[in-house]
C-alpha cells in the first residue's frame, strides 16, 4: 500500500473507501394490487431511481457511497407494506475522478 494511501481496514471492511462511490442494480417484487404504491415508495427514497415496472417487477438502480449505505436501503425496500422481496441484480463502483466530465 502506498504512503498516499488511505484506505483503512474498517473502510475496507464497511465499503466505505474515500473516493468512490457505489451503483446498484435492484429487482423488487411486490403484490400486484401495491405495485403502484412500491413504486412511490421505492422513488421518495434517497437515491433511488425506478427504470422499469411491469406486473409485479419493479427494476431499480441505488446509488450511494458505501456499499453498506446500498445494503440498507435494500433492506429498508424489503419492509415496504406489499413487498415480497428485493434483491440486488449488480454493484459497480466509480472512483470519483471517473465521475467528473
Amino acid at each position: 500500500m502506498s504512503a498516499k494511501s488511505t484506505l483503512t481496514r474498517r473502510a475496507l471492511l464497511t465499503g466505505s473507501a474515500p473516493g468512490r462511490h457505489h451503483i446498484s442494480s435492484a429487482v423488487v417484487a411486490a403484490l400486484p394490487a401495491r405495485r403502484e404504491a412500491v413504486g412511490r415508495e421505492l422513488a421518495a427514497m434517497p437515491g433511488v431511481e425506478i427504470h422499469a415496472s411491469e406486473a409485479s417487477r419493479i427494476v431499480v438502480t441505488i446509488e450511494g457511497p458505501t456499499s453498506g449505505f446500498l445494503g440498507e436501503t435494500l433492506t429498508r425496500m424489503s419492509l415496504i407494506e406489499g413487498v415480497i422481496s428485493a434483491n440486488m441484480v449488480f454493484e459497480h463502483i466509480e472512483k470519483e475522478e471517473e465521475l467528473r466530465p
